[in-house]
């Protein structure tokens, strides 16, 4: 009986140890992370460890709170952020400074593990994307992002606006990593850039409600003053691919165009600076003629939208080659098309020029070419006049065949048969058969 009263009192009292032990544990936690709470965080003190552990300048702070749950962090209200010589402006966000547990007691240096960034606004000047991502790729310190807005700028003006983004600067085993998730135009969108070395570079887009899904590696041993790369980008049943090489211009090299509309190989070169300019060699494979007026058709149509001043704002060249040749030039605000030929040996060449879209909107054009009469011999015709999209139709104001000006009523004889060629559809302009068909009339 006195041992089994032993054995209990002995066991109380080990279980008593364990509790005191428990108690001065919980005591001892409480205690240890409660300490910080009656630290004076002064802007000074944060602004020193955040320049050292992530170059970031603090423009201002309307309140700083030491709060120990869900982990034990320094909270800053209406915080206004500058990363690393501006490529980041954070405003008015809620900055939550998560504190190494290991040396919370510190009062000479804030010791943290990552920064999380809430309900901000994070401004992007789009000329600086190189320093971001060699900032990407020196940092040491987690950031978070949640619940911004990230404004991408050029030249101060609004390019695009990503909203409710949740974004991951992250840095594990060596690879760093941005992950960014967010809405662009009510779309989901997410967007990747991985180092996977000290000179490799990855890039993801994906906006799965448009079917865009772009994939890029880039190479560069100049902080991408220089780099070289491939490119492919999905779109809508659509699918690029090319190599570029980035010096004073981007160079496209190998590239080629896979779609329902249009096959075609793809070489030239782009430039952004002072604006942005392009020359490209296009040789078409394969081209749907008949879907390409439609869509042709459609785009000027359209009036007073972004789409138009879009295209008005485009200086550059695109040549064709191959299946036809010629040059689209876009300059002054007019899309110029410049010696065309209707097939890749055809002696029927045409220069157009576009000016205005919209219903009202016409085509200027100029058409050459030489025909023989019943004796074999050549002459020269060339026939001017406009062609309205929206409403399929063609007129001639000049017709010439060997320096002879046709008169007003043949000119309108001739547009007549023009008008039965193009009745069905516009598409058969591009129909070099029909076309030469129609002109052997002459």
């Amino acid at each position: 009986m006195n041992k089994k009263f032993n054995f209990i009192l002995k066991k109380k009292k080990v279980n008593k140890f364990f509790l005191y032990l428990l108690v001065f544990f919980i005591i001892s936690f409480f205690i240890y992370f409660l300490i910080p709470k009656f630290f004076n965080y002064t802007p000074s003190l944060i602004q020193a460890s955040l320049n050292k552990n992530n170059n970031i300048i603090i423009k201002n702070i309307s309140d700083i709170n030491y709060k120990l749950f869900p982990s034990p962090r320094i909270r800053l209200s209406g915080t206004s952020l500058i990363f690393e010589d501006g490529i980041l402006d954070v405003q008015a966000a809620e900055v939550d400074i998560v504190l190494n547990l290991l040396s919370i007691t510190d009062r000479k240096i804030v010791n943290y593990n990552k920064l999380l960034i809430n309900k901000g606004s994070v401004i992007i000047e789009i000329t600086r994307i190189n320093q971001l991502f060699n900032y990407i790729k020196k940092n040491k310190k987690k950031i978070n992002l949640k619940k911004n807005n990230i404004i991408l700028l050029k030249e101060n003006k609004k390019l695009l606006e990503i909203n409710d983004v949740k974004a991951r600067i992250n840095t594990k085993s060596n690879i760093q990593q941005l992950n960014i998730n967010g809405f662009f135009l009510n779309h989901k969108i997410s967007f990747i850039l991985k180092s996977i070395s000290d000179i490799k570079t990855k890039i993801i887009l994906k906006v799965p409600d448009l079917d865009v899904l772009t994939n890029i590696l880039l190479e560069t041993n100049d902080d991408y003053k220089t780099y070289k790369g491939l490119v492919n980008i999905e779109l809508i049943n659509n699918f690029f691919q090319f190599d570029l090489v980035k010096k004073e211009k981007i160079i496209i090299n190998k590239g080629f165009v896979r779609s329902n509309l249009i096959n075609f190989s793809l070489e030239g070169d782009l430039a952004f600076k002072p604006y942005f300019s392009f020359n490209l060699d296009i040789k078409p494979t394969a081209i749907n003629t008949e879907k390409l007026v439609f869509m042709f058709q459609q785009l000027y149509l359209l009036e007073n939208l972004s789409e138009v001043e879009i295209i008005k704002k485009l200086d550059g060249t695109i040549n064709f080659k191959n299946i036809f040749k010629g040059s689209i030039i876009f300059k002054n605000r007019e899309i110029l098309f410049k010696n065309f030929n209707l097939g890749e040996n055809s002696n029927i060449v045409f220069d157009s020029k576009i000016s205005d879209f919209g219903k009202k909107g016409k085509i200027r054009f100029y058409l050459t070419t030489n025909i023989q009469d019943k004796e074999n011999f050549v002459k020269e015709l060339k026939i001017s006049g406009y062609l309205t999209p929206s409403s399929s139709r063609v007129i001639f104001d000049q017709i010439m065949l060997d320096k002879e000006t046709f008169t007003d009523k043949k000119i309108k004889n001739y547009q007549a048969k023009f008008k039965n060629l193009t009745s069905n559809s516009l598409n058969n302009i591009f129909n070099e058969t029909k076309i030469r068909n129609f002109l052997e009339n002459f």
